[in-house]
């Protein structure tokens, strides 16, 4: 599926994520999931999906550890114009597991 990067707060002290969007949310995300596990440069990760996800926020975002930022430094930029953030894809791989790929 296509999503893309996602930033919420202030350019130096960011907190970044992917949206999926609402359509891919609805058609490869179970409303019973709390978490998914996502394989990024081979290795999984755990990011939390949030109340908000379920209801007008459908990304998951680093908490903690900076996995996805660092990610998103590698491979595109953590700094874009508004309305215009890098595009990235998640596969699916069954259950709660995805893969994200540049």
């Amino acid at each position: 599926m296509r999503a893309s990067a996602w930033r919420g707060g202030s350019t130096n002290n960011s907190t970044y994520g992917i949206r999926v969007g609402r359509p891919n949310r609805d058609e490869f995300f179970s409303s019973n999931w709390d978490k998914i596990e996502v394989e990024i440069d081979g290795a999984f990760h755990s990011f939390a999906l949030t109340g908000g996800f379920w209801r007008k926020c459908p990304e998951f975002r680093d908490r903690g550890e900076p996995i996805l930022r660092e990610w998103l430094r590698r491979n595109h930029t953590l700094d874009w114009q508004k309305g215009t953030p890098p595009t990235v894809e998640l596969v699916p791989l069954g259950g709660n597991r995805f893969r994200l790929t540049a």
